[in-house]
């Protein structure tokens, strides 16, 4: 549990009522603090702030405001310089009452453009040989880095590699760089909310349909997800932090309806017994689905 979430919720909620202030507290705080940009596009301004409304949107996290975090960053400097004092000495990289840091790096933007051969085709048969069809790949690589303030720990860690590909004959391709932002931003959510809280199984129904704990935004129906059992956790005898937990897999099961907050899905493989409330869910790879569908 955070020792400063209290703390943090009356002071981002503006002295709500206690009732709402309480429920508030519930949830951890989330700061986006700095989105690096190697490649000078201009856009990391704008990756921030859809970093923030993707986080937001889960309904799992509290978002530290981007203007509280520039006030934040000015007095840890500050601290740094010996011009104040600070509350806790020695600490860098970290605020009292945030609970979670994202921060992030654009290390590629690049755009690679190639003449369709068939569209060219078609338009010289039509008789007009002037418009000629072009196709331009435009690719987004971002490195993402999301601390634990308490500890220090990265919780999640990854590089995000997003491509889009558009066409138009007669003038250049057109990009939509908002589409490739928005789409990194969703992927850096829900990699923080399924590490923090990872996808479980809430329900089974009679008909041997289990019920997620995740739907729009996290959850797309299609998709199969692979069902684990829980097992012994493995602790750090130093720390006793938990590095890992011992999973078995027990079978494959695919989403048929995304609700608001939840899913269901429906077996796709057999499962040996029954399907156990809370057992983990993640997104199937391409050799388990075959490996299931051989045991099938």
């Amino acid at each position: 549990m955070k020792t400063m979430l209290a703390w943090a919720a009356l002071a981002l909620t503006g002295g709500l009522v206690p009732g709402v202030a309480a429920a508030q507290s519930a949830k951890p705080v989330v700061a986006v603090v700095r989105i690096d940009d190697l490649t000078r596009s201009g856009q990391a301004q704008n990756l921030t702030a859809m970093i923030e409304s993707a986080i937001a949107g889960t309904g799992r996290f509290r978002l530290m405001e981007r203007e509280r975090m520039g006030q934040l960053t000015g007095e840890q400097a500050r601290a740094r310089g010996g011009m104040v004092t600070t509350n806790t000495p020695g600490r860098v990289g970290g605020f009292e009452g945030v609970d979670y840091l994202v921060y992030g790096t654009i290390t590629s933007l690049s755009a690679k453009s190639g003449a369709d051969a068939a569209g060219n085709l078609l338009h010289g048969l039509l008789g007009n040989k002037n418009a000629g069809c072009n196709e331009r790949a435009t690719t987004l690589a971002l490195d993402i880095k999301i601390t634990d303030t308490d500890t220090g720990e990265i919780r999640y860690v990854t590089r995000l590699d997003e491509t889009q590909t558009t066409s138009a004959c007669g003038s250049a391709a057109q990009t939509d760089a908002t589409a490739l932002l928005r789409t990194a931003a969703e992927k850096i959510a829900t990699g923080l909310v399924t590490k923090i809280w990872p996808m479980q199984v809430a329900a089974v129904g009679a008909d041997g349909s289990v019920v997620l704990n995740y739907g729009e935004g996290t959850v797309a129906a299609g998709q199969m997800m692979m069902l684990y059992a829980k097992g012994q956790e493995i602790r750090d005898p130093a720390t006793g932090d938990v590095l890992d937990v011992e999973t078995t897999p027990l079978g494959l099961v695919k989403v048929a309806a995304v609700n608001g907050r939840t899913s269901r899905a429906q077996p796709a493989s057999a499962f040996a017994a029954g399907i156990p409330v809370g057992a983990l869910a993640r997104l199937a790879s391409k050799e388990e689905i075959r490996a299931m569908g051989r045991r099938k």
